[in-house]
């Protein structure tokens, strides 16, 4: 036993004991998804970075080395010349397009930010989701192992009973008929419930290596009315617009693309720039010392240059409208993603509605189908009922106990789901 503990902790064995916050947590954290949201923020603000270096002065140096020779003019040897200098220039003036391209991009940054954070919802959805499907696959299981059980536990009692003559070989093929179904549906669960665990896994970029062990207060929920009182569709709707990722980086987008329209009007502005130059150098072959033709040669200049664009070809008249469109295309955007959040939030709203009227159903259902059970088991034993009759009161109790387990479950998801988009799930 010490050698097998021993073996699993050194091939990276280990238990992983995670809450439902674990795992929405785990997800913003370590999603693929998120890597990408974070890169493409990361863009958003280098482009903004580049955006305010066009605002500002540039200095740049060189060094330049040349041979060069005059075939006509009597010499035939090749000729040096070294020179160097330093300039910089400086845009004094540019209509404003500079600075109005900087608040564009800071804007498309904080937008980017926000995208983020839908990427965050979304994959925090896609977690939730696939915890509670562990939770009712765990529960299903057990719902199937507790059957194929009582279905073992008939065939043998039943065995017994055809040795002693008291049924018929039909009513001993019906019992191993239900149990062999019973092991079928046992295999199924067990499939779907390790089905599910890969997924809760591979959402949370978790390793094969890892065996999750599930904290599920959720799981002890008798009735809806344990998770407390569903809020208005109204108070849903409310909350989760004020703060919803998507909502807030589209009027972002709207109000960048609004700034883009500016900056593409400013094509046509008069620009000035102020630029300035020192430069130096020495020819090799002349017979003056090096130092005397590089202070001789030394020149320096400041200048101030004005562009005024008088015809463009359309240039600037066709970007405005490019500019325009895309502005009223981010308008569109943020308009389809009202009414898409306002009918998912509807459709999310009426099922946890549904949700939690059958799982009351349910509980009434299970009842209902215990009841007829117990009284089947006492039909039975009295012989007052045939056999088929009494495996389908059985069976009526497990298909009891499934709707219960999806209903409740259902319930759950959605209600966690509305905590979630409401800014209320911690």
């Amino acid at each position: 036993m010490l050698f097998l503990c021993a073996f699993l902790t050194g091939t990276g064995f280990a238990e992983r004991a995670l809450s439902l916050e674990d795992c929405v947590k785990l997800a913003r954290e370590q999603s693929l998804d998120m890597e990408s949201a974070r890169l493409s923020e990361r863009a958003s603000e280098a482009s903004l970075q580049s955006s305010k270096a066009a605002g500002r002065p540039t200095v740049s140096a060189y060094v330049k080395n040349t041979l060069y020779d005059s075939p006509f003019d009597g010499q035939s040897q090749d000729h040096y010349r070294f020179s160097m200098g330093l300039s910089g220039s400086y845009t004094i003036w540019d209509g404003g397009s500079t600075s109005i391209n900087v608040e564009s991009k800071q804007l498309s940054l904080e937008a980017s930010k926000y995208n983020t954070e839908l990427a965050a919802l979304n994959v925090q959805e896609s977690a939730m989701n696939a915890f509670v499907n562990v939770l009712a696959a765990q529960e299903s299981l057990e719902t199937a192992d507790s059957a194929l059980v009582l279905s073992d536990s008939l065939v043998s009692y039943n065995e017994r009973l055809f040795d002693a003559g008291s049924i018929t070989r039909s009513d001993l093929a019906l019992v191993k008929s239900d149990a062999a179904s019973s092991k079928v549906k046992q295999i199924s669960a067990a499939q779907t419930e390790r089905s599910a665990k890969t997924t809760l896994r591979q959402t949370l970029e978790l390793s094969r290596s890892d065996s999750l062990k599930l904290i599920a207060p959720q799981a002890n929920y008798e009735k809806p009315s344990d998770m407390g009182t569903l809020p208005s569709f109204e108070e849903v709707l409310v909350e989760t617009r004020a703060h919803y990722p998507g909502f807030i980086s589209d009027s972002l987008k709207v109000q960048a693309a609004a700034k883009d329209v500016e900056v593409a009007g400013k094509n046509s502005s008069i620009s000035v720039t102020l630029g300035a130059e020192a430069s130096t150098g020495f020819q090799a072959w002349e017979s003056d010392r090096y130092a005397r033709q590089m202070k001789n040669g030394y020149t320096h200049s400041i200048s101030l240059g004005i562009n005024i664009p008088i015809i463009d070809g359309g240039a600037t008249t066709a970007k405005v409208l490019s500019a325009q469109v895309e502005s009223e295309r981010a308008k569109v955007s943020q308009r389809e993603t009202g009414k898409t959040l306002e009918n998912n939030l509807e459709q999310l709203y009426m099922q946890a509605e549904s949700a939690d009227a059958s799982w009351i159903a349910a509980i009434a259902g299970l009842e209902s189908a215990e009841e007829a059970y117990r009284v089947a088991v006492e039909q039975r034993a009295a012989g007052s009922i045939s056999f088929t009759d009494f495996l389908e009161q059985k069976n009526k109790l497990q298909s009891a106990k499934s709707t219960l387990t999806q209903a409740k479950y259902t319930s759950i998801l959605a209600r966690s789901l509305l905590d979630l988009y409401m800014g209320r799930f911690q």
